[in-house]
């Protein structure tokens, strides 16, 4: 459940000085959204070429618009990689995996609820959660503390 949410996104992400993207994609059954291995150019957000300082590999990152569930994301999200959780064991003993979401706000307060089963299928691949909350309105000079 999301509460006042106007966008978000779910985005997969592991990280490690010696991950090879190839291997990761063999193993989880998906290609990302962005592989790199430690050393490697890429183009940045900003369209800049950089050399990536660690392994990198993103899956999902799609923004919901209108009325995202964070849950339903979630659960899209992990339907289309492996289902099997000593895969994701040895995946996540090796690296630094966590799912990231971004979520804003319409307004400059709102929550979300995690239900148990989505909180279950993070629990079961060794995931861990990282949000990044934004609310437009709390960012205006009257709205800060």
């Amino acid at each position: 459940m999301t509460d006042a949410l106007k966008r978000a996104a779910v985005t997969l992400r592991i990280i490690g000085d010696d991950l090879n993207p190839q291997e990761i994609s063999n193993f989880l059954g998906s290609e990302p959204r962005r592989g790199v291995c430690k050393g490697e150019a890429f183009l940045g957000h900003n369209g800049q070429e950089r050399a990536a300082r660690t392994g990198l590999w993103y899956f999902g990152g799609d923004y919901w618009e209108d009325a995202p569930d964070i849950g339903c994301q979630i659960t899209t999200l992990l339907s289309r990689l492996t289902q099997d959780l000593e895969i994701w064991r040895s995946v996540t003993n090796r690296f630094h995996c966590f799912v990231s979401v971004a979520g804003y706000f319409h307004d400059w307060t709102g929550g979300l609820t995690l239900e148990a089963d989505v909180l279950r299928l993070l629990a079961e691949r060794g995931l861990h959660i990282d949000f990044d909350l934004y609310a437009p309105a709390a960012s205006e000079p009257e709205h800060r503390p």
